[in-house]
């Protein structure tokens, strides 16, 4: 990985140092997102980063071109949402490259895969699951059972991963709050991403899962969610549509940060958590 020029530690040691950011939202996003990992990855290795990249090409969807500048960065798989499609090369994203993830409960003939395991530079392995949700969201299977037939099918195969995060990308809190209960104890982190606004809920449920119900925004600071507040602020007023402008400015970065350590029985368990939200001046992006 490329997101420190050296490591402190052994990759084998028994810690694991796991970066999981919001919605990146544009080019001040891609910048936002740089600065941050040079930021955590220059203090220690990030064994891994995930990152949600449905907002990557100007605020809707992704293409091969901010897709790989994100991988130059260190980024080890890319979650998505009801964005995805918004650009057209995503197709081609999806049908060869297993670091972008497409909704796990989308039809199953849509292209690409829901879930994936990844392996760590200390061998360890990393499962993640990327849903979307049903409630104010447009049609889609059931989160809940898509869940379940992913980790039986991994339980089957004899290839669960050795740490598995889920990404639910939905809009009603509720909803993402239940997914973090079906899960609990079945995962090591359930988190949510859409909203773009980072909710302070970030606590380990009954079952050892640690829960987020949003990450937010990684984008322009002063927007609404993302988008310049004037051109919001019209649509808002007029009900008049208006031209959609990614905000410029400041610079904001959201981002979860975990870290795992091996328990007597050999399993990885949570050790610490961080929620970051930092700004930066766009100049110094």
């Amino acid at each position: 990985m490329s997101n420190t020029p050296g490591r402190e530690s052994d990759p084998s040691e028994e810690t694991l140092r796991l970066l999981f950011v919001g919605d990146v939202f544009g080019r001040p996003g891609r910048k936002a997102l740089a600065r941050g990992i040079g930021r955590l990855g220059g203090a220690a290795f990030l064994d891994a980063i995930v990152v949600n990249g449905e907002n990557l090409a100007g605020g809707k969807g992704l293409n091969t071109k901010t897709a790989t500048e994100c991988f130059q960065m260190g980024v080890t798989a890319m979650t998505t949402g009801n964005h995805l499609f918004d650009q057209k090369d995503v197709m081609v994203l999806l049908q060869k490259d297993k670091r972008v993830l497409r909704p796990l409960n989308y039809s199953d003939e849509c292209p690409g895969t829901g879930a994936s395991v990844y392996v760590l530079p200390g061998g360890q392995t990393l499962g993640v699951i990327n849903l979307i949700g049903r409630v104010f969201m447009a049609p889609s299977d059931c989160p809940f059972h898509a869940a379940d037939r992913v980790l039986s099918f991994w339980d089957r195969s004899d290839i669960r991963p050795d740490i598995t995060v889920v990404d639910f990308h939905g809009e009603a809190s509720g909803e993402k709050r239940a997914m973090g209960f079906h899960l609990d104890g079945r995962v090591h982190l359930v988190y949510g991403t859409h909203t773009h606004v980072q909710t302070n809920d970030l606590e380990i449920l009954p079952g050892g899962t640690l829960y987020l119900t949003d990450i937010g925004l990684t984008g322009p600071r002063w927007s609404v969610i993302g988008v310049s507040p004037e051109a919001a602020l019209s649509k808002y007023r007029t009900h008049v549509p208006a031209p959609f402008e990614v905000a410029s400015g400041e610079l904001l970065f959201c981002a979860l940060l975990v870290v795992l350590k091996k328990s007597g029985e050999g399993c990885w368990v949570v050790d610490e958590s961080r929620l970051i939200r930092e700004g930066d001046k766009a100049d110094e992006a």
